[in-house]
């Protein structure tokens, strides 16, 4: 018999042992099993668990229909301006985080009574000073 650190493993569940549901088992696959309570003089075991094996197919699989499945599957098209819209709805999508930031940071200012033009100044300070520093 097969011991795993010092638990006997069973392929099949020996008579007068039942699966030990508080105890988690240490292998996948493997359950513990026990004959009563461990602190009473009871064994405690470990027992493999088949799961039911899934079935792949029907036992009729016609080759013909696979193949027809697959050539029936839509082929993506790209177009020269399919990077340009995925580039556009990317930048689209990150203004709209940029605009969501800056009208938190607007309500903060609010709450702690600083003054909100003076934030947006900076950020148009910060902007006009990208465009400038940059080669365009």
């Amino acid at each position: 018999m097969e011991q795993y650190n010092g638990w006997t493993v069973y392929e099949v569940m020996p008579e007068g042992f039942k699966i030990d549901k508080s105890a988690g088992s240490p292998l996948y696959g493997y359950d513990f099993i026990t004959n009563g309570s461990p602190l009473k003089g009871g064994i405690r075991a470990l027992l493999r668990v088949r799961s039911k094996a899934l079935r792949v197919c029907t036992p009729f699989c016609p080759v013909a229909k696979t193949e027809q499945a697959e050539e029936s599957k839509p082929k993506q098209i790209i177009d020269e301006n399919y990077c340009k819209t995925v580039n556009e709805l990317a930048r689209k999508k990150f203004e709209m985080r940029l605009l969501a930031d800056i009208q938190a940071d607007l309500m903060v200012c609010e709450i702690e009574g600083w003054n909100k033009k003076e934030y947006i100044k900076e950020l148009k300070l910060l902007i006009n000073g990208l465009a400038s520093s940059s080669n365009f």
